[in-house]
């Protein structure tokens, strides 16, 4: 390994320029790669040992890591307010090592691996991460959630979020990059607009998730209104105690096509009190689901894991139905 000191690097805006950044990629890779093969920072090697996908209407792609159920640090348990608290583990503690890049536009930002892998090129995005925020979702996380996807030429990359009470696991403000190969059931889920609210969507009633979506097609035009929009969304969602997950992906993965946000909200907050084989957290709801047990790789169906989606959210139409209606086809 040649070196583990972070490199600076500066992001332009995708709403005034459209190309994507090969050179952000290459850097986000070799030093992901550089510190897995030389086994720094990293708790374990990735080695995922079987993979599936689940017979049914949505292609649930299941993957057994034992690894990541048996090395990861455990979670905190915490709730959707909960301020931040510098005595417990958050990021500006870790190794060195494990910071990757330091972007500094459009906000300042930390890239570091996520020394527990689930895939390939898994980092950790940390907004500010001198600031100190509690894991709420601000307006600067996702706005580099966006300029990341936009500016990789990789479509296959990926960006998640779990809200406090919604599976996150430390209260520090952090975002998940990853590279997923498979296609997944949101790519192409189908969309029904929500009146009064341009760009936002709803899934539509027969798919495993309850959530809504913001579809970015032009960022030059829609970019800023879709960040503010989506921005309103979850400060709803938190103004009503609302848990959620959030994922990011392209709706092609050689293509790109258009670029999905999509939220998902949870009636009641859950609480992380130890790490466990599955977890409905954003890539589970988004239909791709790692476990850490070999029963649970070789028992879960397609109708098992709706099922357990559909008992961590809730009934979520039903009570912002009135908020969020979906506009009429008439």
């Amino acid at each position: 390994m040649r070196q583990t000191h972070p490199t600076t690097y500066e992001l332009t805006s995708s709403s005034t320029d459209s190309r994507t950044d090969p050179e952000l990629q290459r850097l986000l890779e070799s030093t992901w790669s550089e510190r897995h093969d030389a086994g720094v920072g990293f708790r374990y090697r990735l080695h995922i040992e079987r993979e599936r996908i689940a017979e049914g209407k949505f292609n649930f792609l299941i993957l057994l890591n034992r690894k990541r159920l048996t090395e990861r640090r455990q979670p905190q348990a915490f709730q959707l307010d909960a301020p931040f608290d510098p005595s417990r583990f958050n990021f500006t503690r870790v190794d060195p090592a494990e910071v990757q890049l330091e972007l500094v536009a459009p906000s300042p930002t930390t890239m570091l691996i996520n020394n527990s892998p689930v895939t390939v090129y898994h980092s950790l995005v940390v907004p500010d991460r001198a600031g100190q925020h509690s894991q709420l979702l601000t307006s600067g996380g996702v706005r580099v959630a966006f300029e990341l996807l936009l500016r990789l030429p990789d479509r296959r990359y990926r960006i998640g979020y779990n809200s406090p009470g919604a599976q996150a696991s430390v209260n520090h403000l952090h975002l998940h990059l990853l590279r997923i190969d498979t296609a997944l059931y949101v790519q192409r889920a189908e969309l029904l607009p929500v009146r009064g609210t341009p760009l936002l969507h709803r899934l539509a009633d027969h798919l495993p998730a309850q959530g809504y979506c913001f579809v970015l097609r032009d960022p030059t035009t829609e970019l800023e209104p879709v960040c503010s929009g989506l921005m309103k969304l979850i400060q709803a969602l938190a103004e009503r105690q609302m848990a959620h997950n959030l994922f990011w992906t392209w709706t092609d993965l050689h293509r790109g096509g258009e670029l999905r946000a999509l939220v998902f909200p949870r009636v009641t907050q859950c609480v992380n009190k130890a790490a466990c084989s599955f977890n409905a957290a954003f890539l589970e709801l988004c239909g791709f689901v790692s476990v850490g047990e070999g029963n649970d790789y070789d028992r879960l169906t397609e109708e098992a894991i709706v099922q357990a989606l559909r008992e961590a959210q809730g009934d979520v139409y039903g009570m912002l139905g009135g908020i969020f209606p979906v506009a009429s086809t008439d």
